[in-house]
């Protein structure tokens, strides 16, 4: 990973960085004392819908979009030390990735260095994996030399045991990575990690959207931010449409969206917090993300913004078919590509899913 160049060797830093380490680290020892020194990271208790409030919002520059989305994930873990992310770009070509944009959330500028430079020497196919499409997953558990990495990052600087990675890459090769910090070793389980990759698939759309509407150079649509749709979030009625969207089944899926989403955010997150992240899928009919807007005298609106992944050529499938097969070709179960898509089961039966992986000539499988 290539980081700016005026940063120092991180071996100079020696015992102070380890010192000012340490202490952080021994109010979060101290409390977690009595647990074992591998333990489960539960995020039924997170603070998961804040994370995905912050994927979506649309700050000035791509800094505060980062900074606000590790300021909402240090919670969402329940025992994080530290938060660090990247904005980055790894065209298939690129021997590492190139680091547009990094930052920081409850480290000290001396650690901030220190992280960044401890990042540098990252082995090459550790970064591949952390950085692969769909990462969610802790350091100790991506792989065998990642687990070693992270013991080494641990001895050297008292920082952290494990890191909890977050990577939300896009085809094209851009991508964000958020890596909240953990004062122990820490196992996801099977289902925990299904939770984070959605959480994934929401910081992958929520980076994407941002991109699209910081590049317009004017609006699109006669709508705010390019949007084909804008819907009162009082009455879920779509009160203006452009493009596509003025279709009356696609207005339908678009206002009952706009309900999922406030459902979403009204109280199931304290009732039942798995089911609110369930109900807030990260795409619309594949195409479409839901983000706040609030105009001049301060009401809020619901848009409806073009965001479908670019996927480059179709080779003769339909838009929802490219989209499907891609991410299936990556390893992606079929209920995660539902979930990233905002499509139905039914669009995602096994006959279907294999006859468009047999259009596109892969041997690839999804996941049950």
């Amino acid at each position: 990973m290539q980081v700016p160049e005026n940063t120092q060797l991180f071996n100079g830093l020696g015992r102070p960085f380890r010192s000012q380490c340490s202490k952080t680290l021994e109010l979060f020892q101290t409390a977690w004392s009595s647990f074992s020194t591998t333990r489960r990271l539960d995020s039924q208790r997170s603070a998961a819908i804040a994370l995905v409030e912050a994927a979506y919002s649309l700050p000035t520059d791509e800094s505060a979009w980062l900074e606000g989305v590790l300021e909402a994930a240090l919670p969402a873990t329940g025992n994080a030390v530290f938060a660090s992310g990247i904005i980055y770009s790894c065209p298939s070509s690129a021997w590492r990735a190139q680091v547009q944009t990094w930052k920081h959330v409850g480290l000290s500028r001396h650690m901030e260095r220190a992280v960044s430079e401890y990042a540098a020497t990252v082995p090459r196919h550790v970064e591949r994996l952390w950085l692969g499409v769909g990462t969610a997953n802790t350091g100790s558990q991506i792989s065998l030399e990642s687990h070693r990495f992270c013991q080494t990052f641990a001895a050297q600087t008292d920082a952290a045991a494990d890191v909890l990675l977050i990577n939300a890459l896009e085809p094209d090769g851009h991508g964000a990575s958020v890596a909240v910090f953990l004062p122990v070793e820490t196992e996801l389980k099977r289902d925990e990690r299904e939770r984070w990759k959605m959480l994934g698939a929401h910081l992958t759309a929520g980076y994407r959207v941002w991109r699209a509407v910081a590049s317009m150079n004017s609006d699109p649509t006669p709508l705010p931010c390019g949007a084909e749709a804008v819907v009162d979030p009082t009455t879920f009625r779509v009160i203006d449409a452009a493009g596509c969207s003025e279709d009356p089944s696609l207005l339908d899926t678009l206002r009952d969206s706009a309900r999922r989403v406030d459902r979403a955010r009204g109280r199931l997150p304290k009732t039942n917090p798995v089911e609110a992240l369930e109900t807030w899928w990260a795409l619309v009919h594949g195409r479409w993300s839901m983000l706040d807007w609030f105009d001049s005298d301060g009401r809020r609106f619901v848009l409806g913004i073009p965001n479908p992944p670019e996927l480059g050529d179709p080779r003769g499938l339909t838009e929802r078919e490219h989209q499907v097969a891609t991410y299936a070709a990556l390893g992606e179960s079929g209920k995660l590509i539902g979930y990233r898509l905002g499509v139905s089961k039914a669009e995602l039966s096994g006959s279907a899913l294999a006859r468009r992986m047999q259009s596109l000539g892969s041997t690839a499988r999804t996941h049950p």
